[in-house]
């Protein structure tokens, strides 16, 4: 035990993990002014002892790729253990403002942005400008810029020599103000040219800031398909020496994980510096305008109509018709894609390989809540958004990543399946996500580990009862979380969400804290 004086809390009697050290032991926990300041068996005075036998005491789960960005969505995902929630693969713009609105309004959890090429495409190719997330409540849904923009007629399409000029600067600027990176939504754009790309990753070699990337291509073909996406990025990142890192393997790379497993195995071997990510479900959501569900993709995607789900009805796409009048009305509206038919052996075991690639992130990919579609659905998730209604009310849909990731990574992976460990999927939800930013944001390299020193961000669950609580038609928290604290603060006690606790901190980039 390291002693200091007095703690502000000790947490006693509980299994402490520590996934850098090993350390996994009965012990407790004493935390003072934001930081952990003891760790043994012989607890410091304090004024407030939390009793936490029975429950494992683990750091608090790192979200490297979540797009819920507000207050609702924090909240969900606190009950699911998380700590900090970034949003790394869209990303924001201005970034400057994006912080000052969630620091503004105050958020359970710590936040960070990356710099959002899109945003930077819509600007320049299609004239759409900047959000004002200070001003316009509907902007801190992180995504929402990108969701309404979505019928832009350029911004999926090749830029001009001076036109990329113009991209890159504000992807620059974004970095410079304190951006985690270069949100990069590849599939989304795929018209982009090599010199776009060659560009943000002399960016992302200059800065050491790395490109979070939705890869190009997610079809199960043999020319310009999912395999050859991950190689662009590859060669990239080996070219420039480029930090990369490649979301969600799972839902991008399809039917050609195998592949692609063994191509990342083959890059990190020979030192490209080149990350991953998971999410443990078999389907996946985005906007239903998104370029790679055009009715003429879907069959290299192995999709369907018939496999989309638009959440505003509810309906399953019943034709190529039908799916075309919705993207040409709703553009940016939400919809869920079945991607693995878990009831078949084969189609787990590959979206078990990307789970258990070695050092992949476990990452939600969440989305913020939405209704489903009536008046007073809509007008209660206006409300949920502005933080004035906890819980949430009836009727809110979401994919159940955004509420149930790491809660089904305990009791599906672990409890389940039985192919992660415990200590093992504690580490793949927090060393590793802390890891693959500790370049980038130094101010992770105090997270996602249980030592004295670190971030007092902390998350204590009962691993036999931890369980997300919604599914694909109902938006409900996890359960299992006990007690969740950020910076030293209680956000969850007894399983009860603490509406009016808010001392999440902003995440930098860059060595300075702003």
């Amino acid at each position: 035990m390291v002693a200091g004086r007095d703690c502000d809390v000790v947490l006693t009697g509980g299994r402490v993990i520590d996934p850098e050290t090993g350390f996994d032991e009965i012990a407790d926990v004493g935390i003072r002014d934001g930081s952990i300041v003891s760790i043994g068996n012989d607890a410091p005075n304090s004024r407030e002892i939390v009793d936490v036998s029975g429950l494992v005491v683990a750091p608090g789960f790192i979200d490297l790729h979540s797009h819920a960005q507000n207050l609702p969505g924090h909240r969900l995902q606190a009950l699911d253990g998380v700590t900090s929630t970034l949003e790394l693969e869209a990303g924001a713009m201005p970034v400057a403002d994006y912080y000052e609105a969630a620091a503004a309004e105050g958020r359970p959890l710590n936040f960070g942005y990356s710099a959002g090429w899109v945003h930077a495409r819509m600007s320049v190719l299609d004239d759409v400008p900047a959000a004002d997330p200070l001003n316009d409540p509907t902007d801190r849904l992180g995504m929402s810029t990108f969701e309404k923009c979505q019928d832009g007629p350029r911004w999926r399409d090749a830029a001009d020599d001076s036109e990329v000029d113009r991209i890159l600067t504000l992807v620059r600027e974004q970095i410079e103000a304190g951006a985690i990176g270069v949100g990069v939504l590849a599939g989304y754009a795929p018209g982009f040219t090599q010199s776009e790309l060659d560009g943000l990753a002399q960016l992302a070699a200059e800065f050491r800031q790395p490109l979070f990337v939705h890869s190009r291509s997610m079809a199960d073909v043999d020319h310009g398909g999912a395999f050859d996406a991950v190689r662009e990025l590859i060669d990239v990142a080996e070219r420039f020496d480029a930090p990369i890192h490649l979301c969600h393997m799972n839902s991008t790379s399809g039917q050609r994980i195998g592949s692609v497993v063994e191509e990342m195995r083959e890059a990190q071997a020979r030192g490209v510096a080149i990350t991953t990510e998971a999410y443990p479900y078999g389907a996946g959501s985005t906007v239903i305008g998104a370029s790679f569900l055009d009715p003429q993709q879907l069959a290299a995607n192995n999709m369907s109509p018939q496999s989309i789900i638009y959440l505003a009805t509810g309906e399953r796409v019943a034709s190529a018709e039908r799916l075309d009048e919705i993207r040409a009305v709703d553009p940016g509206g939400i919809c869920i894609l079945e991607s693995f038919d878990l009831t078949d052996a084969h189609q787990k075991d590959l979206l078990f390989e990307a789970l258990t690639y070695p050092d992949a992130a476990m990452a939600s990919d969440a989305i913020a809540v939405t209704s489903n579609g009536d008046e007073e659905h809509r007008k209660a998730a206006e409300e949920a958004i502005a933080g004035d209604v906890w819980p949430l009310p009836n009727g809110l849909i979401a994919h159940p990543r955004s509420s149930g990731c790491f809660a089904t990574v305990f009791s599906w992976l672990v409890r389940d399946a039985q192919v992660l460990t415990l200590t093992e999927a504690i580490r793949r939800c927090t060393l590793i996500p802390a890891n693959i930013l500790a370049e980038a944001a130094p101010g992770m390299r105090r997270k996602g580990r249980l030592q004295v020193g670190a971030d007092a961000d902390i998350c204590v669950f009962d691993p036999e009862t931890i369980a997300p609580g919604g599914d694909y038609q109902h938006l409900h928290p996890s359960a299992g979380v006990e007690y969740l604290y950020v910076a030293g603060r209680s956000v969850v006690a007894e399983r009860r969400l603490l509406p009016e606790s808010l001392p999440g901190r902003p995440v930098y980039g860059g060595e300075a804290e702003k």
